[in-house]
C-alpha cells in the first residue's frame, strides 16, 4: 500500500512540472504576440514614411 506522504510528494512534483510547462507556453505566446504587434507597428511606420 502506498504511503500518503509518497502520494503527496509525487503530486507536488507533478504540479511543479506542470507549472514549468505552463510558464514556458505562456512566455512563448506572449513573445509571439509582442513580435506580431511590433511587426504591425513597423509596417504602419513604413507606410507613413513611404518606404
Amino acid at each position: 500500500m502506498t504511503n500518503l506522504g509518497d502520494l503527496l510528494a509525487v503530486t507536488f512534483y507533478l504540479a511543479v512540472v506542470a507549472g514549468i510547462l505552463a510558464a514556458v507556453v505562456l512566455f512563448s505566446r506572449s513573445h509571439r504576440k509582442r513580435k506580431e504587434q511590433l511587426d504591425r507597428i513597423e509596417a504602419k511606420l513604413n507606410d507613413l514614411t513611404g518606404k
